[in-house]
């Protein structure tokens, strides 16, 4: 309802009696007056009392008693987060609450204690511009600076937690946007990967894996292009080798859409095999995990085992400290490490990739690894330098090149010095535009030891 009164009246009269102006909100009823503990008496100051009270639902900390004992806290960012987190987030199951509050530590630092509707458009700019000044990141020593593309992830949260607030009504409006105005746009990101993995990298990396497993994961990757997790989510029930079929259910999947990946090579059928034999040689049961141990227990992360197998398929001996863990590494093993540039998710492009090379259209290769737009799907594209020398070979037809023809003007040779001299604003007379078209060898051989005789641009005479 609003803004009304519990009497009689309507319309002026309704507005001018002596009746107390009651609010509502969200289910919340009020006398104005009682709860700001104030005099209410006009509709504007009404009005103002129940836009307090909606800031004050909003943010949760609305109390039905007067402001005289307690008076609603506005929302701080740190507040809001935390609404975030648990309203969003969680029932959403995004991957962001992995580390959610990892990533939202550079706006905790900034914002924390600041309260939300206090937020404004320069704000957000001064932390775009400290993003990208450089600074300490992480536990590595010395000023480095962050990446285009790591600044825009930063900000697309701080954009969509905000965004979020203006639809959950904690927020008038987002400092991103004025109307249909941008306010503050996106950095221009390089950040195009182009990794391939060719066939000596390739049985580099089956032949140094140190277990079979994680050669079959490998494999798997390779052959199907299904993401770290869905692979590892995959139990035996999805798997139909009658018809050649794996089913990923759409809770495992990023898009929390089911969708089927052929088994499309014998090396994919072998391994997929293999995996359904426990120790004993008796096949797992249908709810047992594809990627799990003999005894039945699934494989878990393995990143160090992942940057181990890369160092050693590359001659690197890798070097490990106390930490089990990417920091772990020597400075040496980091830096080979980093200069090799592989990394897993490289294996679900190399699959696309291959796919496109062997004539597959674009929108089936997005169906096969579950893209949502195409757009997405074009990023996993990654044409060897060979095959677009091959592609840009087509345009060769047997043509030469054949030498230009100059014009040089004719009527500036043996002619005074003087006779040519006139304002820059001065058209050339018609008798100045006559040109002689002459080979360039054929003008070199007629040019003569005169130092008046040269050539004049037509150009610089318009």
């Amino acid at each position: 309802m609003g803004l009304y009164k519990l009497c009689e009246h309507e319309g002026r009269s309704r507005d001018r009696c002596d009746h107390p102006w009651w609010g509502s909100f969200r289910g919340v009823r009020v006398s104005l007056a009682k709860w700001t503990n104030r005099e209410v008496r006009s509709k504007t100051e009404a009005a103002a009392a129940l836009d307090e009270l909606r800031q004050a639902v909003r943010a949760g900390t609305f109390i039905p008693q007067s402001a005289a004992t307690t008076r609603p806290a506005p929302l701080t960012f740190r507040a809001f987060a935390e609404i975030y987190r648990t309203r969003h987030v969680i029932p959403k199951r995004l991957a962001l609450a992995a580390d959610y509050d990892w990533s939202i530590r550079p706006f905790l630092d900034r914002f924390g204690d600041r309260p939300l509707t206090e937020i404004r458009t320069a704000d957000v700019q001064d932390f775009v511009a400290d993003l990208q000044a450089p600074s300490v990141i992480g536990r590595r020593p010395g000023l480095r600076v962050r990446r285009p593309a790591t600044v825009n992830r930063i900000v697309d949260l701080l954009r969509h937690m905000l965004n979020w607030a203006v639809g959950r009504e904690y927020l008038e409006r987002t400092p991103f946007k004025r109307g249909s105005e941008m306010l503050i746009t996106k950095l221009r990101e390089d950040n195009t990967r182009r990794r391939r993995i060719d066939d000596a990298e390739e049985a580099a990396l089956l032949a140094a894996a140190p277990t079979a497993h994680l050669r079959a994961l490998i494999i798997a990757a390779l052959d199907t292009g299904m993401r770290q997790g869905e692979m590892l989510a995959l139990r035996f029930a999805d798997v139909d080798l009658e018809r050649g079929l794996l089913t990923l259910r759409g809770e495992t999947t990023k898009s929390r859409k089911t969708r089927v990946v052929p088994i499309a090579t014998a090396r994919l059928r072998a391994v997929l095999a293999w995996l359904r034999l426990d120790a004993d040689g008796e096949p797992k049961a249908d709810g047992a995990l594809v990627f799990s141990n003999e005894v039945g227990q699934p494989l878990r992360v393995f990143h160090r085992q992942w940057q181990t197998l890369v160092l050693r398929a590359h001659g690197h001996t890798p070097r490990w400290g106390a930490r089990l863990n990417y920091q772990g590494l020597s400075d040496e093993s980091q830096q080979a490490f980093r200069a090799i540039n592989l990394r897993w998710h490289d294996l679900r492009h190399e699959y696309a990739s291959r796919l496109v090379e062997h004539g597959v259209p674009l929108a089936q290769v997005r169906d096969l690894l579950g893209h949502a737009s195409i757009t997405t799907t074009e990023r996993y594209d990654n044409q060897t330098v060979a095959n677009l020398q091959i592609a840009a070979a087509k345009l060769e037809r047997g043509q030469m090149f054949a030498p230009p023809v100059v014009k040089v003007a004719r009527f500036f040779q043996d002619r005074p010095v003087a006779t040519r001299s006139r304002t820059p604003r001065q058209r050339p007379s018609d008798e100045g535009k006559a040109l002689q078209e002459m080979h360039l060898s054929d003008w070199l051989g007629r040019r003569d030891s005169n130092p008046d005789n040269h050539v004049q641009s037509v150009v610089s005479y318009r």
